[in-house]
Parts: structure tokens; C-alpha cells; sequence
């Protein structure tokens, strides 16, 4: 058999058992790729990131039996081969291996058979996965065929190269454009706002990397009108080529009930389809009463400018036309867990939450970029239109809903006496009494939970955008409250930076990181350091025996401090991220390109990675301002040797522009959630 790199997962309690296979493999013509699990835990996870073609149990020195393995290999990889191997062996001992899940039984006493097994198990597994992706391929085309020669429901095109080279009638009908007319760049079907988008998806389904999600998109029919729609890609071959398969599904909502229309006509606006006021009030203080799960929530209040000198321009019926306009915008910058309604004549309120405030204000500062940039129809004429936004931060010492419309209305008004256009943040008279006492709650719990090691450390997936096998991950802390209950990290972190409890939550991470690593391998783990610890001469010297006394290699962890942090400390910065990488850790730089001038940062400090604020990732898919940033600093980064990661990436548009840009690296929720991996750590 020719010698091949076989991925294999090894459950053993001694790490002796592992090398003897690699040995025994690896002087029989097999090259092992060995993974080494002393615990159940992880073997799910373990077999998807490794794509693992042989599973080894030795079962005198496991914790678990062959019968418990095998149920949970079932659940995830059924066809997984699952090798068992014991010192002592019968005829009973193997039928019974046999009926409790395992393909064999042997000992490791006799390498040719275990050569032997390993072969046969290997060829058997691969001729499986050959046929099921035969079949597999086999079927979708079937599908497809079937779903053109019948006449789909769904409106289907296939792209090659950016070139659209056939699409079924109800494509060109969706399109209200003749059949001939289709063929063509596909380019010119949509508006500018989603080329970014669509540009980016064609790229990531020719490399099949692009997931189901669709985007949303604006088409341009025949008669010039913008249509919203989603739209689906996958690869796919079209006469024996490489192609993407577009695909915009027909709306097959079954009829709604009647008792469903009532409901609906009572709660919403039959113009805008927002939510009435007294239906929106309801929702939004039911929001307000549950704790947030992460990030940052906000009250905004949208109103036009003048629009008084609008209505009387083309009409209160034209006007009425304008505010449907408007609402659509407003519509499409939203996420789906905000909340969103008409307040009452020409006013939107929306609640709405994202990763933190920094982040909820790019939003509404997009937001009325493209309000301004957009040009509405009214009747027969055409105008332009501005809005203000007032925001009030619905942060954890929130709980009154009324004192947080005032504080937004305020808001907006302020902003409206300033000339309108823009977006304006509360900033009440008695905010710092209210911090204060905020903080007077806490501050107690906090060192609490750090004496009674009540927190959690969880982990973010860092997925790469170039095919990249390498497993990393953020970090996130969490602290559990003395009911149990967990409070996120953005309740109790600034509470702890404003009164210089960093350094010990700081510590906390640090040493449950190096615990994470030890207990659950991966390539690297970023630990975020705040201010106080980069300019702590006595940090580093600490992590050092911390990493020693757990036995863990330096190249796993990375250090990242903020943009803001590294600045206001940038004598610190330099130094400290200039040991950490010398001793073999990784250092970067989070929360980037915020910053006055960023790309100084890439040449004054020693770093592995930046990390693109999730700011700059709010309206990415249709702000053209953004991508010239988020452009330029991916260039100035690669031009200097530092890889980029973009953060809080939430929907399939932001992920599709980043793949056109270059992106490296991203995380966020749409990559995957966070994953507690340590609790109580000691």
C-alpha cells in the first residue's frame, strides 16, 4: 500500500499508546497523523476538524467501554472505522467487540495484523465516502434535471466567471426581461450597493467555501425598479464546467389564518409592515426586562428633517409614498433580533442590538449615509431626504423604558437643533451619579467571584477564509453570579476597568487559557490583556511560570490588547510585544482601524495579527466608505507580514464582501457561537 498521511484519533489515557501506533504505522508504510483524546469530551469535534479516517480504543486504558464509544461515533460519523485493542484476546472477547460497535479487535503485539487491519478498515472507509459522493453528486444532479425539465417554481441561473449563461423563465420572468435578453454580465442585474456582496459569494462557491445562507440583495428589473430579494449560491457544473448555481426561492407561505390577518392588521402599520406603537412599546419593554445574553442594546428614534416642507412640496399622499421608501432602508440595515416600528406619524423607533456601542453607532451612522445617498420617489417627482437618530444606550443599569424614549427623543432632537443629518448619543446630566452607583453594586461581586473562582472561559471559533486547517480561537470570559445565573462580559468588564480590577480578571484569563490549551489542544488561543497588565512589569515574568507549571508550549497562546489600549501605552506595547514574541507567543492587536492612524501601529509594533474592528463590519455588504477602509487595511497589514481577522462578522453579506477584500481570518456569531470550555477554573 503507498504511504499515505493517514488523520487518525487515538483514546487512551497514556500518551505511550498513541506513539506505539505512529511507530507500528509508520514502520509498516503508513504515515499516521495522530490525535491523542484521554477523554470523551472532545471526540465529536475532534473527528469534523480532523476529518479522522481510523479510530483507535484501547480499552484496558480508557475510561470508557467500546459500546459507549461506539454510540457517540454513530452520532456523528457512523462509518468512522473503530479499532479496538486489548492484551488479552479470544474468540468471545472479539465477537463480543464486534456486537458492542468496534470493526475489530487485535493486539498490538502482532504488527502485520496490525498493519493489516488498518489497511483493510482504511480501504473499506474510502471506497465508502468514494460511492456516497457519487451517489450524492449523482442525486443532485438528478434533481436538477428534474427540476428543469418539469419547470421549477424557483427562478435559477447558472454563472460562469461573472458571465450568466443561462437562467430557466422564471428567472427572466422575476427579471421582467426576455429570455434572449438574460446571457450577459451578471453584474447588470443588480445594484451597485450588492456587487460587493454577490462578487465575494462567486468567489467563496468556486473555492466551496460558501455556506446556504442567502444574501440580500437588490435586483434591477426591466422597467429600472429596485427589487429587494435573497439569493442562494452553490457550486455547481454546467455542461462539464465549473459554475455557480443561483437561486431566488418563490415565496410558498401557506395562507394565513384568520385569525393570523386580524392579529397582524391590529399590531402593524399597513403602509410600512413596522409595528404599530402600542405593539412596538410592548416588544421593546419585554426586551428590556430580559438580561442581555452579550454586546450592547439600544433605544434610536429615526426622524426625517423637514419633512414639513416635503409633504407640502408633492403632497400628503406622495409624502405617505416617501415614508414607505424610507421604512424599506431602514428595514434593510437591521439584524434579526432587532426590533423595529412606527412610532407615530413620520417617527421609526427601533431597538437594536449589536457587540458594542461603538458598533450600534457605525450602524446608525450608515444608516444615514444611505438615506442620503438614496433618492425617493414621490408621485411623479423625485427628492432627497436626510434623518436624524437619536440613540439611548439600554446598558445594564437600564430598566425604566419610559426615562430610555425620553432620553432618545432628546437625543434626536438635539441633533435635529444641530442641522439634522446625523446621529447623536444621550449623554444625560445625572449619568455619572447613575455609573456610580452602578458600580457600588458590583465592584463587591466582582472580587467575590474572583476569590470564589466563579467564572467561565469560553471559546470562539477563528475560522480562515483560504482553507486553512489550523484551529483557532478567541476567548471570552463570563461570570456566574451568586444565583448561578451567568453575567456577560459586557456588565461586569467596564465596571472592573473603571476601577482597576483588569489586572486580576487579566490573570484569571491568562491562567485559565494555559488550563484550556493543556486540557483541550488547538494551534492558538487568543487571551485578550487589558492596559493595566501591558504596563505591569511583574506580567510577564507571571505568565512564564503560569505557562511552565502547566507544561504548556508558549506558540499556543496569543496576546491581544486593543487599539486604544496599545496607543495610550505605546512605549509599554512596543516592549511587552516584543518579549512575548521573542519567548514564542503571539501578539495582536484587537479592535483595529478605529484609531487615528492605524497603520503607524503596523510599523511601530512586533504583532502576528490585526483584528478589524466589528464597527467597520456594520453596512459592509452596501457602504462603499467602508470597504475602501476595511481594503486599505488589509493591504497596509499583508504588505507588512501580519495577518488580518475580522471581528464580530453576524450575517452571510458582511462574510461575502470579505472574501472579495482578502480577508484572512473571521469570527463572530454567523461563524459560531461562543462554547464554554472552562468553568471554576482553578
Amino acid at each position: 500500500m503507498t504511504a499515505v498521511s493517514v488523520p487518525l484519533i487515538v483514546l487512551s489515557s497514556i500518551q505511550d499508546d498513541v506513539e506505539l501506533i505512529n511507530r507500528v504505522l509508520r514502520e509498516s508504510g503508513l504515515a499516521a497523523q495522530c490525535h491523542w483524546l484521554n477523554s470523551l469530551e472532545q471526540l465529536t469535534e475532534t473527528i469534523h476538524i480532523t476529518d479522522a479516517q481510523l479510530l483507535w480504543l484501547f480499552c484496558d486504558r480508557f475510561h470508557h467501554d467500546i459500546r459507549t464509544v461506539a454510540t457517540l461515533r454513530a452520532k456523528t460519523q457512523n462509518s468512522l472505522p473503530l479499532i479496538a485493542v486489548s492484551d488479552h484476546i479470544s474468540e468471545e472477547l472479539a465477537a463480543q467487540a464486534l456486537c458492542d460497535g468496534a470493526h475489530d479487535l487485535i493486539s498490538t503485539t502482532h504488527s502485520e495484523r496490525v498493519r493489516s487491519v488498518a489497511e483493510r478498515e482504511l480501504r473499506t472507509y474510502r471506497l465508502e465516502r468514494a460511492l456516497n459522493t457519487s451517489l450524492h453528486s449523482a442525486r443532485k444532479y438528478q434533481e436538477q434535471l428534474q427540476s428543469f425539465m418539469q419547470g421549477s417554481d424557483d427562478a435559477i441561473a447558472h454563472v460562469i466567471e461573472g458571465i450568466l449563461i443561462d437562467a430557466n423563465p422564471v428567472w427572466a420572468e422575476l427579471f421582467q426581461r426576455e429570455s434572449d435578453d438574460m446571457v450577459g454580465p451578471l453584474m447588470d442585474l443588480f445594484d451597485a450597493n450588492s456587487h460587493a456582496a454577490i462578487k465575494g459569494a462567486l468567489v467563496a462557491s468556486q473555492k466551496g467555501q460558501w455556506s446556504a445562507e442567502p444574501l440580500r440583495v437588490h435586483a434591477i428589473a426591466g422597467t429600472g425598479e429596485k427589487v429587494p430579494l435573497e439569493l442562494t449560491l452553490e457550486a455547481a457544473l454546467f455542461d462539464s464546467e465549473p459554475a455557480v448555481k443561483l437561486s431566488i426561492l418563490r415565496n410558498k407561505a401557506e395562507p394565513e389564518r384568520p385569525e393570523e390577518i386580524v392579529s397582524r392588521a391590529i399590531s402593524t402599520d399597513p403602509s410600512t409592515g413596522f409595528y404599530h406603537r402600542r405593539r412596538l412599546v410592548d416588544a421593546i419593554a419585554a426586551r428590556l426586562a430580559s438580561a442581555a445574553n452579550s454586546g450592547m442594546r439600544a433605544l434610536a428614534i429615526i426622524r426625517p428633517d423637514k419633512f414639513g416642507e416635503i409633504a407640502q412640496s408633492v403632497g400628503t399622499l406622495a409624502s405617505e409614498e416617501v415614508i414607505v421608501q424610507l421604512a424599506d432602508l431602514v428595514r434593510n440595515s437591521i439584524h434579526g433580533q432587532d426590533i423595529y416600528g412606527r412610532f407615530g406619524g413620520t417617527v421609526f423607533a427601533l431597538w437594536i442590538e449589536r457587540g458594542t456601542l461603538r458598533d450600534i453607532e457605525a450602524w446608525a451612522e450608515n444608516l444615514l449615509t444611505s438615506i442620503a445617498d438614496n433618492i425617493f420617489d414621490a408621485d411623479k417627482r423625485t427628492v432627497s431626504l436626510t434623518c436624524t437618530i437619536g440613540l439611548a444606550d439600554a446598558g445594564p443599569n437600564a430598566d425604566d423604558l419610559s426615562e430610555l424614549l425620553s432620553s432618545a427623543q432628546r437625543a434626536n432632537e438635539r441633533g435635529r437643533q444641530r442641522g439634522g443629518n446625523q446621529s447623536v448619543l444621550e449623554e444625560t446630566s445625572d449619568q455619572s451619579t447613575r455609573v456610580q452607583r452602578f458600580d457600588e453594586l458590583w465592584i463587591q461581586q466582582i472580587k467575590n467571584a474572583l476569590v470564589e473562582n466563579r467564572f467561565q472561559l469560553a471559546r470562539l471559533s477563528i475560522a480562515s477564509l483560504h482553507g486553512e486547517t489550523k484551529d483557532l480561537f478567541d476567548t471570552v470570559v463570563k461570570m456566574i453570579d451568586v444565583q448561578g445565573e451567568e453575567v456577560p462580559a459586557s456588565t461586569f468588564l467596564p465596571v472592573a476597568e473603571r476601577n482597576r480590577l483588569l489586572r486580576a480578571v487579566d490573570r484569571w484569563v491568562v491562567d485559565a487559557a494555559a488550563k484550556t490549551v493543556a486540557e483541550h489542544p488547538c494551534d492558538r488561543l487568543f487571551v485578550k490583556l487589558s492596559g493595566e497588565s501591558i504596563v505591569d512589569p511583574d506580567f510577564l515574568p507571571w505568565v512564564i511560570r503560569c505557562m511552565q507549571a502547566m507544561k504548556v508550549e508558549s506558540k499556543h497562546l496569543c496576546f491581544q490588547v486593543s487599539e486604544e489600549a496599545v496607543t495610550q501605552n505605546i512605549k509599554h506595547a512596543m516592549s511587552i510585544s516584543q518579549q512575548l514574541r521573542e519567548r514564542g507567543f503571539g501578539f495582536a492587536v484587537e479592535h483595529f482601524g478605529i484609531g487615528r492612524d492605524p497603520e503607524r501601529l503596523l510599523r511601530q509594533l512586533s504583532m502576528d495579527f490585526v483584528k478589524l474592528d466589528g464597527s467597520l463590519m456594520q453596512g459592509l455588504g452596501s457602504s462603499q466608505v467602508n470597504q475602501d477602509k476595511v481594503r486599505q487595511l488589509i493591504t497596509a497589514a499583508n504588505g507588512a507580514g501580519i495577518a488580518t481577522i475580522a471581528e464580530r462578522v453576524e450575517e452571510a453579506n458582511t462574510m461575502a464582501v470579505l472574501f472579495q477584500l482578502g480577508i484572512g481570518y473571521v469570527q463572530g456569531h454567523y461563524v459560531h457561537e461562543p462554547e464554554v470550555i472552562l468553568e471554576d477554573a482553578v
